[in-house]
Order: structure tokens, then sequence, then C-alpha cells
């Protein structure tokens, strides 16, 4: 018998085979975000990865014994529920398991769905497991009321401190230089240009907080950014304690803001309360969701 683990992205999907023994083989295919692709190109992703997989160890879909999806969107009954009916649709009626990408990352590292993780990328959002075996959040609302401490927030910040420097209502900063070879523009006015007539996205506008953490080192305008997100993420932790109630509480830091941005990474950990342990992801997430499949 065979377990499988995926880690489903909005980019692309990650999969492993294999049984009590270990993983035997490993395939990428495309993205399985169904909220950007809708649900007939993810049924489509499925079943090419379930298809790949299986041909590497010659094994048909009644072999399987246990799958575990953690998928980007999987936010609620509702994600779970449209996705464990694509399996259904495929043909494979084993032990399935529907999660938040966000958990598989969270017991690839803590080898369990046990403690937590905060996630700082585009967006933010935390998870954590508490006392009665319960999934509790914190944050993740969306970039326009929330994802604090996100590089989509970074960036944000970053681009109002350059107006109010170019009003006279803001210090002096250096970002503006820094920041505008990657925007392609050449006045601060262009800035409302770039976010608003030219339609870029958020994504668009996260990546620009790379910048900014790269300046923190020269720029006190941008120092005071990050670490204003460095203290918007450790409330999200402590928010995050509180709901679980767990003593230690493991939390893994996942996401380019956390993984890359050592000033925020240090100041997380000076700053935690002594019953809170992080650790920065180093597992990869598809083994994660390979250990839950073998737990169902």
């Amino acid at each position: 018998m065979y377990f499988v683990g995926i880690d489903g992205g909005g980019t692309n999907t990650v999969g492993v085979i294999g049984d009590q023994s270990g993983i035997i083989a490993q395939k990428i295919v495309g993205p399985s975000n169904y909220h950007n692709i809708g649900i007939d190109l993810t049924k489509n992703t499925i079943a090419e990865l379930l298809n790949q997989l299986l041909n590497e160890v010659n094994g048909n879909l009644h072999e399987i014994e246990g799958i575990c999806f953690g998928g980007a969107g999987i936010d609620t009954a509702v994600d779970s529920s449209r996705i464990s009916a694509l399996f259904d649709e495929i043909g494979y009626n084993g032990k399935l398991s529907v999660i938040n990408d966000a958990l598989v990352a969270m017991a690839a590292e803590n080898g369990s769905l046990t403690g937590g993780i905060l996630i700082s990328g585009t967006g933010s959002i935390a998870y954590g497991v508490d006392l009665q075996g319960n999934l509790q959040r914190v944050g993740g609302w969306g970039h326009i009321v929330d994802d604090i401490g996100s590089a989509y927030a970074i960036a944000v910040a970053g681009l109002k401190a350059v107006l109010e420097s170019y009003d006279g209502r803001g210090k002096q900063t250096t970002l503006f230089n820094a920041l505008k070879p990657i925007m392609q523009i050449e006045h601060e006015e262009e800035i409302i240009d770039y976010l608003y007539a030219s339609k870029n996205g958020k994504d668009q506008v996260a990546r620009l907080a790379k910048v900014i953490s790269e300046e923190a080192a020269s720029d006190e305008v941008a120092s005071g950014i990050i670490t204003n997100a460095a203290s918007d993420l450790l409330t999200s932790i402590k928010a995050l304690e509180k709901k679980c109630g767990v003593k230690p509480l493991n939390i893994v830091l996942s996401g380019s803001v956390l993984i890359n941005n050592d000033q925020i990474f240090n100041f997380l950990n000076s700053h935690v309360p002594s019953q809170i342990k992080l650790k920065r992801l180093n597992a990869l997430p598809v083994r994660g969701a390979y250990l839950l499949a073998t737990q169902l």
C-alpha cells in the first residue's frame, strides 16, 4: 500500500509517493489553487500528478491507502469539500485529508499536526493547534484590511514614506532612489500610476519589500518600517499563543519575509515570551503532507 503527500500551490504542485518505509518518488506539475485556475484545471492537475506518481511505482489508485492534500486557498470547509469531490471524480476512494498548505509545512517541521506556523510572504497568516486539537487562526484577512507584517504591507509602508518625504510631511529617506529602478519610474508622482493606472497587482507591489529590507541597513526610515513589521508579526504570534493555550508553543516561521529577513527574525527571537519557541522552516512542506497521509 502507498501513501501520497501533496503540496498544492498557485505556481506548482509537488507530490510524493511512498510506503511505510519512506518516500519513493517525487513529481512536480502545474498550479492547483482552484480560486486562481478554476475547478476543472485543478482536477486535471491533481489527476496528472497522481498518474505520474503511480507510474513511478507501477501502481494504481486502489493501492493508495491515504492522501493528504495541503493546498493554497483551502481556507474553509467549502474549499475542502470541493477539492475532496475532485478526488472522488478522479476515482480515489481511500483515506483523504484536505487542509491548508500552511498546515503541511507546520507538520513537516514539527513532526506532526501540532504547534503553530506563522507565514509572512506576499500576505501573512498564523495557524496553531490548541489543547483540544482544534485549529486556531490569526490574521490572513487580505491585503486591503490585514496581512500585517507581510511583504505587501512593508511595500505599502515604504511607498507611503516616500510620498510623505516628497511632500515634506515625513523624514528624508533614500527609499525612492532605491525603489525607482525596479518600479521603472523617475518621479515620485509616478507612484500613483504604478499603483493604479498600470494596475500592478499585490504580488508586483509586494516585491518592493525586498528593496526596502535591503535599505534598512543604511536608511532610518526603512529600518523603522522593518521594525514595525516585526512588531506587527509579534502581535500575531502572541495572539496565536493565547488562542492555542499550549506551552511551550513551537511555531514554525515560513514565507519570504521570515526566511530571508534577519532583522525581523532576530527581533522576533529577542521579543517572544519564553513559552514560545521559534524555528525557521527548513523541511519541504510536501514531506509534512506525506507524514500526515501515513497517519490517516
